[in-house]
């Protein structure tokens, strides 16, 4: 298998169908019979109705659903995804695709020519292409975030100018040493992959991409406030007080996939 295309949801039974007959077009026919595509759907809505009939009708190699009960976050749930993926690049896209699909074109073309092992969207990078902002509160918070993680967990390494953009493609092996027992779970996994991708040395190539507020995050304030600060915390005490049994134990288990 070429691509796995993961898909993570939430509620979002009314925009899939679209979003996932948009993938398909940008793909074209022979991409996408060599392609499949994960739904990691952590909400409660009927998915498994809707991707029943979409089997039918769309020209993946493969589309599964992988649901979650109860909900365990975005980040478990790409984790569970990138277990399984099978093609040899992976990554996820929002389920708005507010990041439009004709990146993952561009994703796979750096990552298969061996540019770099991981291939991450950015917001914030020298050619994006911000078309609609998100809620002004939850930009602000996004932005404390940034200059936190660069300043505190990213200090003496790599830093990012988006950690948070719901764009990253990855070879498949470097993404499931990234995803393989996490610490955060949720909204703040994005920056525990890249802490891990920095101390293995992995090669990051970060672009600027079109990026558009389609619909509003389903996460609180109340959750990104409390949820995130915890998350950071625990990202901050796990890798600054076990950062070479981290490596180690990373590199172990990055061997058993060779």
């Amino acid at each position: 298998m070429r691509l796995t295309v993961v898909v993570p949801t939430f509620n979002e039974a009314d925009t899939i169908e679209n979003s996932l007959r948009e993938i398909e077009r940008v793909l074209g026919p022979e991409l996408s019979k060599d392609t499949e595509l994960l739904i990691a759907d952590d909400g409660s809505d009927p998915m498994p109705e809707l991707v029943e009939r979409l089997k039918k009708e769309i020209g993946f190699a493969r589309l599964e659903l992988l649901r979650n009960s109860p909900p365990v976050g975005k980040g478990l749930s790409l984790a569970r995804a990138f277990e399984r993926a099978q093609g040899r690049t992976v990554g996820f896209l929002d389920a708005d695709l507010s990041t439009p699909a004709t990146y993952i074109l561009e994703a796979l073309k750096v990552l298969e020519a061996n540019e770099a092992d991981l291939y991450i969207g950015s917001r914030r990078a020298m050619g994006a292409n911000v078309v609609r902002e998100q809620f002004w509160l939850k930009d602000v918070l996004g932005d404390a975030l940034r200059v936190g993680v660069n300043a505190v967990i990213f200090r003496l390494g790599r830093k990012y100018s988006d950690t948070q953009c719901g764009f990253k493609f990855f070879k498949n092996q470097v993404a499931k040493v990234l995803y393989c027992n996490l610490v955060a779970y949720d909204g703040v996994t994005d920056v525990e992959i890249l802490v891990r991708a920095n101390l293995l040395g992995y090669r990051v190539c970060e672009r600027g991409v079109e990026w558009c507020d389609t619909r509003e995050s389903k996460r609180s304030l109340k959750r990104i406030l409390i949820g995130d600060l915890k998350a950071i915390t625990r990202i901050m005490w796990h890798y600054g007080v076990f950062e070479k049994k981290q490596i180690k134990d990373l590199r172990r288990f990055e061997k058993t996939l060779i």
